[in-house]
């Protein structure tokens, strides 16, 4: 609980500065701010925005083809309702795919929000190798960070089933085969044995 209260002094100290004072859903960072907020696509999809810094916000307002002169000021908090509404009706003009085009290889801080089947697949994680998959082409993330020294080696077995070793464990512990019954019989430890599919 302290260490989760201690990620949170961001939260805390920001109350003073006025970035967490509002209510929720109108603060910098908790979706009230039109350049950080999720924005859903004409094909349904979703696109996240995150450009706090004016030179990002500059990029942000160029991929959407507005001129920052004809806008309120990134942080004129009493306009930020009216900008959310109208940033949200560009990027429903366009497909996600198409955001993709205009905002890749910008620092316009606009990424798409992907499903967990699109998640492997983008071309960052591929290039990266984020993902594995096992020996039952289950795919998982990767052992993070990645360590040039002591690399974490990722095995590529499948997880193994609740149970599947339980017996071979306890026995390794020093458990006797009679504890370990005694221990099933009360159901505080599971059996789950392969059976072979002949």
């Amino acid at each position: 609980v302290e260490g989760a209260a201690y990620l949170s002094s961001f939260l805390w100290k920001s109350q003073s500065l006025g970035f967490w004072c509002r209510p929720r859903g109108e603060n910098l960072l908790d979706s009230g701010a039109p350049f950080y907020e999720i924005y859903r696509t004409s094909d349904g999809k979703f696109m996240a925005v995150g450009a706090l810094e004016p030179q990002f916000y500059m990029q942000f307002i160029n991929g959407l083809g507005l001129d920052s002169d004809e806008l309120p000021t990134q942080m004129s908090i009493s306009d930020w309702p009216k900008m959310k509404k109208k940033f949200a009706s560009i990027f429903a003009q366009k497909t996600q795919a198409e955001w993709c085009t205009i905002f890749d290889g910008t620092d316009a801080c606009v990424t798409p929000v992907l499903s967990l089947d699109d998640v492997a697949s983008h071309q960052h994680n591929k290039q990266r190798s984020s993902f594995i998959k096992n020996d039952e082409g289950e795919i998982s993330p990767r052992p993070a960070p990645l360590l040039s020294r002591t690399p974490a080696v990722p095995s590529c077995k499948r997880d193994p089933f609740i149970g599947e070793h339980t017996e071979e464990i306890l026995l390794e512990y020093g458990f006797t085969k009679e504890e370990i019954a005694k221990l099933h019989s009360d159901e505080v430890i599971e059996f789950n044995k392969l059976k072979a599919n002949l």
